[in-house]
């Protein structure tokens, strides 16, 4: 790969005149109920601790006064949370409220409810059918933890508009685009980036290749972003040597450039994520519910086992 230069009668554009590559670390503005679910997170953390710390000393028990209750308290906290899913299928719900808010709730419960029920078994197992609800409970927990990391980055933040492949594709052709702002003809890089973009996005690789794709996108960005880098710094370099400029007018150019090169590369990647995070989430929503119903089975089996037995 070669890049070759333009008309030697024309000069680049000056440093302070290429565009500036946008920032990759865009502050997302602040969504009311977006601090609610770290301060709850914070305060059951707590909780649970000081729990842990005095369940040797007996003050909890499952089966009577403040332990028996904290159980009743988290079984309902864990049924609510069918009504979001309930609100989202069923539009004859819409006088309960709107999907969001609900799913704010559904975040709550799934924090509060698992808490509660941990109290209740004062961090121990207990007979066969409570042993059996406990297990069920910490891995509908586990999994609602591991949704919601895969919502977060499907989404414009937690409790944010669903994003899109193309946002960030469009973001991709932005700094290609940006490359060309001098007079520098750079289509050999551009084409460049165009076949590496086209091997990582354009096909469907099975899950655990993609899995394994996502995890080295940043090594295959690199070997091509350092290629492009030292054709450029060649072509900025004899370029100099014709036209006069100093060093610091070409170690500027090739600062900005490098800017652009990372930006791009850092989108395509991005991009890449966001459809393997797609599957994740689907394959995990196709789970979630059945975990969910098991789960209401055995703390019901548990429950009448409990007061019949």
């Amino acid at each position: 790969m070669s890049v070759t230069i333009g008309n030697d009668q024309q000069s680049p554009l000056p440093p302070h005149e290429v565009s500036d590559p946008p920032s990759a670390a865009v502050k997302a503005p602040w969504r009311a109920g977006a601090i609610e679910l770290p301060l709850v997170s914070l305060f059951v953390g707590v909780m649970l601790f000081y729990g842990w710390l005095q369940s040797s000393e007996g003050h909890l028990t499952a089966e009577d006064g403040l332990g028996y209750y904290l159980g009743i308290v988290g079984s309902v906290l864990m049924l609510a949370l069918l009504l979001y899913p309930l609100r989202k299928r069923i539009s004859g719900l819409r006088f309960i409220g709107g999907v969001r808010p609900w799913f704010r709730i559904h975040m709550l419960l799934g924090i509060i409810g698992p808490a509660l029920i941990l109290l209740h078994s004062n961090f121990s197992l207990g007979s066969f059918n409570s042993t059996i609800a406990l297990i069920c409970m910490l891995t509908v927990a586990g999994s609602g933890f591991v949704g919601r990391f895969l919502y977060a980055r499907i989404h414009r933040g937690l409790y944010g508009r669903k994003a899109h492949v193309r946002e960030f594709l469009n973001e991709a052709g932005s700094f290609k685009e940006a490359l060309s702002t001098a007079d520098l003809n750079t289509s050999d890089v551009l084409q460049t980036l165009k076949d590496y973009e086209a091997r990582r996005l354009n096909s469907t690789p099975g899950l655990i290749v993609g899995i394994w794709r996502a995890f080295t996108a940043g090594f295959a960005g690199r070997h091509i972003r350092n290629r492009v880098i030292k054709e450029m710094r060649i072509t900025l370099n004899d370029r100099a040597k014709n036209e006069g400029w100093s060093k610091a007018t070409r170690r500027s150019l090739l600062s900005t450039y490098r800017c652009h090169l990372d930006s791009y590369f850092a989108a395509v990647a991005r991009a890449e994520a966001f459809s393997l995070y797609e599957r994740l989430f689907a394959l995990w929503h196709m789970l979630h519910l059945p975990l969910f119903i098991i789960l209401v089975l055995a703390a019901l089996a548990h429950v009448v086992a409990v007061h019949l037995y």
